[in-house]
């Protein structure tokens, strides 16, 4: 039989009966599967002379048999895995049962008849007088010797019949002791299964999170209670375990340097991590949030304008640790370079410090912390000399001029607005564009969310990254994002099922795909191939 041990059939079991049975999502096969990662017919079981072999049917995403792509036919034996898509089944051979032999009791062994006109051994002869023989039986002379001759016969044979009778007993009762013992030690195989089979899927969901070092403590365990068992998946597992471990901890590493505001430290943990497969993911997210830490840092550092020794002396040292994180960071440098001019002047009180070269550097970092006013006064004072002042100062009487009035904005013009701030702010939003970012994010999710209802992933998904590059900590829109992926995979199967019996279907699915994933995205990245692969044709 074929048991499912993952997947959407988990605990369903099917018996092999026949000759061929295929293998499939489609209902009217023998083995139907309620995969959506399963082709419509995937694979095929057949009987051979020496037992069942599988091969798969040309399907989408190929049959793996313990780990390894099926090309041929492949004779399977107890225990082997079948891979389709999401799901698992496991071959359970088993023994072949043959006939029980025998009647089950012997029949009694039966004497053969005295031949007729046979003489008995006890028969004797006597004269009748006449001078004549005449033949007759001892039993005539002694009957009660006769008797007792017969009663002893009668003896032998009941004691005969019972001997037979208590080895047949006993003969049963060994029989049925032995079937109990096969019965008790089936059972305790099939719980020894059921066993390993759950501790190795608890090492697969640890391998899924990414917990490397979780994993390798019960694949290690699987290996010392079971060394047969899976022998092949788990070494694999312990392979790639022992490779992504040292990853793990440079995530870990990563992550609580992060936490901390240690962005340097952070950045070359890293750099200690090496690209595989399964690092990507989690690198992603790691070098995100270290981009918001650095974000929240230079907010930090923004306000820290007082003409103070340790208050600047604090703002170098952050600056400093932005750009050990972010070496090309434009503002960190700037701000670093402020910091230690204005150390330069605390410590030297007779120093003047030379006219800066870029004066609107200064209106920036103004409009940055706030001061809007400031800000349009530099730029004016400026404007004659530098034409970066006067595109500054038109830019900050239009924003003066539209922040007034937010309320009534749509949500154009508040992206608008919030995209001018932050061109004056040099790239990144100033202190008072809080008002402005709150109601664009409120208007842009409530839209997101609306899409959504409607089923129009690819637009929600849209302002959902809208209200992300707003304020990136906004829960909602990540968790639309995060259930828009998952759209997203279900609209990619079935795009890949239409390739090649409706290509322009497949095209406008594979289309919606690459519109509702982020360009780094395992199903972006499979849904552009398949295009390029349809526009060919």
């Amino acid at each position: 039989m074929l048991v499912a041990q993952a997947g959407p059939a988990s605990g369903q079991e099917f018996t092999l009966e026949g000759d061929e049975l295929a293998i499939g999502r489609a209902s009217e096969n023998p083995v139907s599967i309620p995969d959506t990662s399963v082709s419509r017919k995937h694979a095929l079981v057949r009987k051979t002379e020496t037992g069942w072999a599988v091969s798969d049917l040309g399907s989408g995403n190929g049959t793996l048999l313990n780990g390894e792509a099926v090309s041929d036919e492949t004779e399977l034996v107890d225990g082997d895995v079948i891979t389709l898509g999401d799901t698992e089944l496991r071959f359970q051979g088993g023994d072949a049962g043959g006939a029980e032999g025998g009647e089950g009791e012997a029949e009694a062994t039966r004497r053969p008849a005295p031949p007729r006109g046979g003489r008995p051994a006890s028969a004797i002869e006597r004269s009748s007088g006449r001078g004549r023989p005449v033949r007759t039986s001892r039993a005539a002379e002694d009957p009660a010797a006769e008797r007792a001759k017969k009663r002893k016969t009668t003896l032998r044979i009941v004691a005969v019949v019972v001997l037979l009778a208590a080895g047949g007993v006993g003969f049963k009762a060994i029989q049925q002791k032995k079937a109990r013992a096969d019965a008790e030690n089936a059972e305790l195989a099939r719980k020894h299964r059921e066993e390993m089979a759950d501790m190795f899927k608890d090492a697969k969901s640890l391998v899924k999170a990414n917990k490397w070092v979780e994993a390798k403590a019960r694949l290690t365990q699987i290996t010392e209670t079971d060394p047969d068992f899976e022998t092949k998946q788990v070494g694999n597992y312990l392979a790639i375990a022992d490779k992504e471990i040292p990853n793990q901890n440079a995530f870990d590493e990563a992550a609580a340097a992060t936490k901390a505001g240690e962005l340097g430290k952070a950045a070359a943990a890293l750099k200690k991590v090496k690209t595989t497969p399964q690092s990507e993911t989690p690198l992603h997210a790691a070098k995100e949030a270290l981009d918001a830490r650095v974000q929240e840092k230079l907010v930090e550092v923004r306000a820290m304008t007082q003409k103070d020794l340790a208050v600047q002396e604090k703002a170098k040292a952050i600056a400093e640790d932005i750009l050990a994180a972010h070496e090309d960071d434009r503002e960190a440098a700037e701000i670093k370079k402020a910091a230690e001019a204005m150390i330069y002047a605390i410590k030297n009180p007779t120093y003047v410090p030379p006219p800066p070269e870029t004066p609107w550097v200064e209106v920036q970092s103004r409009f940055k912390t706030g001061d809007a006013t400031g800000a349009l006064s530099l730029a004016q004072a400026c404007a004659n000399k530098q034409p970066k002042c006067r595109d500054l100062e038109a830019q900050i009487k239009e924003w003066d001029a539209k922040s007034k009035k937010v309320e009534d904005l749509n949500e154009n013009d508040l992206i608008g607005l919030y995209e001018l701030d932050k061109k004056i702010a040099g790239g990144t939003s100033s202190e008072q564009s809080k008002t402005i970012r709150t109601q664009l994010v409120a208007r842009l999710f409530m839209k997101a969310s609306q899409l959504k209802t409607t089923g129009n992933w690819s637009r929600a998904t849209e302002y959902a990254r809208k209200v992300l590059s707003a304020d990136p900590n906004h829960a909602g829109a990540q968790a639309l994002v995060n259930e828009a992926r998952t759209q997203a995979k279900d609209v990619y199967l079935r795009a890949y099922q239409l390739k090649d019996s409706q290509p322009d279907d497949a095209i406008r699915l594979f289309k919606e795909v690459v519109s509702m994933t982020p360009a780094d995205d395992d199903y972006n990245q499979k849904a552009k191939t398949r295009l390029a692969e349809l526009q060919k044709q």
